[in-house]
């Protein structure tokens, strides 16, 4: 009941009761005592009642009131309830005044700052707070669309809101615009939800679908997708209409079973059905021969899986064409019956050279079966009839023309040496790779037998194996006269078994003789392949040692006592032998072998006198200098901590303008008693003892740090040759030792020059070739030393990135009195141009010499014409000269 109501009747009440009341008063008196007595009566009667019926309004008022706050506080609870639980954000806001269209916050649920980490506050600090934080991209459409809310009364949007952490969030925002009577917009109410992770799986599932139609499209393999139940086409790629010969509007009317043989529909239908009840969704079917436009056929393998295509059950088939691979299998097949046919053995290798098949005959000469020879090389066949270069011989024909034939020895599974005649040739692939080797060989056993028993004979001791005085004077008679023509050294040693003649006396003639087989094979592995030991009878041996020097011959004398006094089981016995040796020297002991021989058996007895177990030279001179050797040796190993070494600098000058343009650094060591010792006496006693590598270091190390500190002054630097030793170039840390002398010094890796012999390239050509190639890409230069002293082969040098041929000063002596040694020069000359490199000769002394280089054509020149090697602090006074002249001029 409202108050209107209420007052209404209230006042009828009143104005009945006093109109009836009155009336009532004048029908029962007319005496004014009474009648106002009754009348007092009256009005008391009417507050009283008035009071009651006040009473009973006000107290029904304020239960109804309670009610109603208590059905308040319920919803309210209700709400709060619904909107803790909702995962949405409720806000309201209103109009900044009365019939205004900017509106300001009016409330946010608590929601909010979970969502966007900012709470009331913040979002009523500022109006375009809200559209601020909304991402750039986002911003103007948003911004756009408020004019549909105020032309709509609705809204709906998504974009992304930058939280209170800095990252951004996706959100919904839902709004409805109320307005009052007259149309005035009132309140805006909103929602926001966070769907940042819908929106995460939505953009996934897009990147998806993408990347699956990109590689499903551009899949070079044939792929179509089939319905299992009507077999119809549903998609095909662009790499099945190119193979099938069929656009994608006529595959999308056709079925499987158009491209199918007819006779091939069994098979469909049996495999389609076996697909459809896979409890796997990916299934292989198989191999199939399915059918093009034209009406030719192709091998392909099928593979697919299952899935949901479009609400459908569907198949994606992936169509593999082997048609290539079905043709080389019948080739292989053909291939093969002839491979196992054949009487000749058949062997094929990978490109390394491991065995991958052989065939029945390959076995029956070799005795190897094809699961021993698996993963082996023919290294397993080495007979050591053959050295290293003709193996390198047949590997540069093999590489250069694909095919290589000849005799050749081999050795059997039971150790057996057998000749034959073996023919190799390289499978190469369409990019001219090889992939294979084939060797086909054929057994020459019985003929090559019977001429090798001959000449075997004829040469060769028969108890130990070891070449005869025949065929030691015939490889003595071309080592002396090698000798004499290049005034190199030969030594000869006589060497015999000390109380040799014991083991004969006490466990017989059989045990001496397995000695004496012991003792050879000791002293031919003790040697170099290009050195000779010959037994001249008993227990006496013959060593030739073809240029060999004084200072070989210390070295080879203990390495060949230290292998003889190993001990040497026989039977139940250790027997521990020793040796006297006897050495003579071409030319200065004698000029023939006999000669020789007879010098050193003076020399072996001489041994025998001073207690056996030694060696002895046959001229004092040779001895004198092994004790020298030995000193120089001791102290050598000691020079470079005590700091004794020093560099000279020799220039190189252009020939053509006579500036310089580099320097060979040169080590010398000033010892404490001997004085200034030459290289020429103390670098090959390193060499032999090791020392090498350490001196070798401490020259590049000094020789970069000299040349920047040039550098650094100012100075016209020109690139520093540093020589190279056997010992360096073999070893494995060589390019790591380089660029740290390069780092450590600063100096840039073009004026570093590395030096070496044409000797140490020759030695194994393929190593040289990857060893130079690893130290170019350091950006150093690179010159062969010596060149013309050697045995260079012209189809290696081309393959060795080297800069600089350095030809010999034997030969430059020799110019203008010497025609061999002038062909030699103009030659290298020559040859060098043609293969774009730069020439330079050292040891040029003399006017006529100079002249002679300029007329050939050589580049560079260095020799005691222009400077002998001086110390670091006059080879930068000449630099310093030379930057002088070149401003003045």
């Amino acid at each position: 009941m409202n108050a209107w109501r209420i007052v209404v009747l209230f006042l009828a009440f009143g104005l009945v009761w006093i109109w009836g009341s009155d009336h009532a008063l004048n029908l029962l008196t007319h005496q004014p005592d009474l009648w106002t007595l009754l009348q007092s009566i009256k009005g008391m009667a009417f507050v009283a009642f008035s009071a009651a019926l006040i009473y009973v309004l006000v107290a029904r008022a304020a239960r109804q009131q309670r009610q109603l706050q208590a059905e308040v506080e319920r919803q309210r609870d209700r709400l709060a309830s619904i909107l803790s639980v909702s995962p949405a954000a409720i806000y309201s806001l209103k109009p900044d005044a009365p019939g205004s269209t900017r509106f300001v916050v009016d409330y946010v649920s608590d929601k909010m700052e979970q969502i966007t980490g900012f709470g009331l506050a913040a979002w009523q600090a500022d109006p375009n707070f809200w559209l601020q934080r909304i991402h750039t991209d986002d911003r103007a459409r948003v911004a756009a669309s408020q004019g549909d809310l105020m032309a709509t009364g609705s809204l709906a949007n998504e974009y992304r809101f930058q939280h209170a952490h800095g990252g951004y969030r996706w959100i919904s925002d839902t709004v409805i615009l109320l307005r009052d009577a007259q149309g005035h917009p009132t309140q805006i109410t909103g929602t926001w939800l966070d769907i940042t992770d819908r929106k995460q799986i939505e953009i996934n599932l897009s990147d998806s679908e993408q990347r699956y139609r990109e590689l499903y499209e551009s899949n070079p393999m044939p792929m179509y997708i089939y319905d299992q139940q009507t077999l119809r086409f549903l998609s095909v790629n662009k790499a099945a209409e190119s193979a099938y010969g069929y656009s994608r509007d006529e595959f999308l009317r056709m079925t499987l079973a158009d491209i199918r043989r007819p006779e091939d529909a069994l098979r469909m239908q049996l495999a389609v059905e076996r697909a459809r009840l896979a409890p796997a969704s990916y299934l292989r079917s198989g191999e199939w021969l399915h059918l093009r436009r034209d009406g030719t056929t192709f091998w392909v393998d099928i593979s697919g899986h299952a899935f949901d295509y479009q609400g459908r059950p569907a198949r994606i088939i992936m169509a593999q064409d082997i048609s290539d691979r079905r043709q080389a299998e019948d080739r292989l097949r053909l291939i093969a019956s002839v491979f196992d046919a054949s009487q000749e053995g058949i062997c094929i290798t990978d490109a390394h050279g491991r065995y991958i098949s052989v065939n029945p005959a390959f076995t029956r000469i070799t005795g190897y079966t094809l699961d021993e020879l698996i993963g082996r090389t023919p290294g397993v066949h080495h007979s050591g009839k053959h050295d290293k270069h003709f193996y390198d011989a047949m590997w540069d024909q093999l590489r250069e023309e694909g095919r290589w034939q000849g005799e050749i020895w081999n050795r059997r599974k039971t150790g057996e040496l057998y000749p034959e005649w073996l023919t190799i040739s390289a499978i190469k692939d369409q990019q001219g790779l090889v992939r294979q080797f084939l060797g086909i060989c054929t057994e020459t056993s019985a003929r090559k037998a019977a001429e090798e028993r001959i000449q075997h004979l004829a040469n060769y001791d028969i108890l130990t194996d070891l070449p005869n005085r025949a065929l030691l004077d015939d490889r003595a008679t071309i080592a002396l006269a090698a000798a004499g023509h290049h005034h190199a050294h030969v030594v000869v040693m006589q060497l015999n078994l000390d109380h040799f003649r014991s083991i004969n006396e006490s466990l017989g003639h059989e045990a001496g003789d397995q000695v004496l087989i012991e003792m050879a094979r000791r002293l031919a592995s003790a040697l170099k392949p290009e050195d000779t030991v010959s037994r001249l009878g008993g227990d006496d041996f013959i060593i030739l040692l073809p240029n060999a020097s004084a200072r070989d011959i210390t070295p080879i004398a203990l390495r060949l006592m230290s292998s003889l006094a190993e001990p040497m089981a026989m039977g139940e016995h250790e027997i521990r032998l020793t040796g006297s040796i006897g050495i003579a020297q071409f030319p200065e002991d004698g000029s023939t072998l006999n000669q020789l021989i007879q010098g050193a058996e003076s020399a072996l007895q001489q041994a025998k006198r001073e207690g056996r177990n030694t060696f002895r030279f046959f001229s004092r001179e040779l001895q004198d200098s092994m004790r020298e050797t030995l000193a120089i040796e001791r102290d050598l190993r000691f020079a470079v901590e005590r700091d004794q070494l020093v560099l000279h600098y020799q220039p190189q000058v252009n020939i053509a303008t006579g500036r310089i343009v580099g320097a060979e650094a040169l080590v010398r060591w000033q010892h404490p008693e001997r004085g200034l010792v030459s290289p020429a006496r103390f670098i090959p006693i390193a060499e032999e003892s090791g020392v090498i590598r350490e001196i070798g270091e401490w020259v590049l190390h000094t020789a970069l740090q000299q040349n920047a500190r040039w550098l650094a002054d100012g100075l016209p630097v020109v690139p520093v040759a540093v020589n190279l030793s056997v010992v360096q170039f073999r070893h494995p840390g060589l390019r790591d030792t380089i660029q740290d002398a390069i780092e450590r010094s600063g100096l840039p890796a073009h004026l570093v020059e590395l030096e070496l012999t044409e000797s140490v390239a020759m030695e194994d050509s393929n190593f040289t070739v990857s060893t130079i190639a690893s130290l170019k890409t350091l950006g150093v230069q690179l010159s062969v030393d010596d060149f013309g002293t050697g045995y260079s082969s012209l189809s290696y040098l081309k393959r060795f990135e080297v800069d600089k041929l350095k030809i010999d000063q034997s030969f430059v002596r020799g110019l203008h009195h010497d025609p061999q040694d002038e062909a030699i020069v103009t030659a290298v000359i020559s040859l060098a141009r043609s293969l774009n490199l730069t020439t330079i000769a050292e040891g040029v002394e003399t006017e006529e010499q100079l002249a002679f280089l300029r007329q050939a054509g050589c580049d560079e020149v260095q020799g005691y014409l222009f400077s002998r090697p001086v110390p670091a602090e006059a080879f930068g006074a000449m630099l310093r000269d030379s930057a002088e002249v070149s401003q003045a001029r």
